[in-house]
């Protein structure tokens, strides 16, 4: 129990120092929009994939529910709702943590590793503002730009799927959607989203840094073998945080905000 607290302790304190950075306009623009293009080019694929095989999933589902209570007028909005708020802000950012997090926590490691954090030190630079804000704003920045690929493409294969197997009118689901779904639901989700993605962005960057800070004992090492353990260990802490944290604040999040 002692090791959450601690844990928790020090993803809060790593968010001040992100937070602070950012308030004084000390983080890096240039590598923040790098890191931004190569986060949406890695994992835009994997979303749009993702995207169709939950959709279908949506899609079936529905056609259960259809079948049994009639419920044609109220499958659109039953299947924005999903996509939007429920299932597809979950969806991305587990394909945010699965293809851009691994990624985002093996490069910290790496850097802690081969001294790269201590020779920005040693020019006079901020690892914090060179490194750690600029990583965990991309994944955030990347987690809201994804946001409407992985609704829309949830919502129209969802669409299709019981059009085509459950003889659903589209045109009835297009105004089940425009009736009920009010604009506070995408607001929410995008909100949602944004905060997946600032917790997979911190337990990942967090992660690498950890190497950082027992660096004398991974530096010793006398194998690349040993380095390449540390950083591996490193991508499996930071995937299991990131993971844990964002299926929490998910089950916290619709507990506080019903299902409707």
């Amino acid at each position: 129990m002692s090791a959450i607290f601690t844990g928790t302790g020090a993803l809060l304190l790593r968010l001040l120092v992100v937070l602070r950075v950012l308030l004084r306009g000390r983080c890096d623009a240039d590598e923040t929009l790098r890191l931004v293009d190569v986060g949406l080019r890695d994992a835009a694929p994997t979303v749009a994939f993702g995207s169709v095989v939950i959709g279908g999933i949506v899609g079936l589902q529905g056609l259960g529910y259809l079948t049994r209570y009639n419920a044609t007028e109220v499958f659109g909005w039953a299947a924005a709702l999903s996509a939007f708020r429920d299932v597809g802000p979950l969806l991305l950012a587990f394909a945010i943590a699965a293809r851009v997090g691994t990624k985002n926590s093996a490069q910290v490691a790496t850097l802690a590793v081969r001294e790269r954090l201590d020779a920005l030190c040693a020019l006079g630079l901020d690892p914090h503002a060179a490194v750690t804000a600029p990583r965990v704003g991309a994944v955030v920045v990347v987690t809201v730009l994804l946001y409407p690929l992985a609704a829309i493409s949830i919502l129209a294969v969802g669409f299709g799927f019981a059009r085509v197997l459950g003889d659903q009118n589209l045109a009835v689901s297009l105004w089940s959607v425009h009736s009920y779904l009010g604009s506070v639901v995408v607001v929410e989700g995008l909100l949602r989203l944004a905060l997946f993605g600032l917790i997979i962005g911190l337990c990942t960057t967090h992660a690498g840094l950890s190497l950082w800070q027992a660096q004398p004992t991974i530096t010793a090492a006398t194998t690349p073998r040993s380095s390449a353990n540390a950083v591996g260990d490193a991508v499996y802490r930071g995937s299991v945080l990131s993971l844990v944290g964002v299926v929490t604040v998910n089950l916290a999040l619709s507990l506080l905000g019903g299902t409707g």
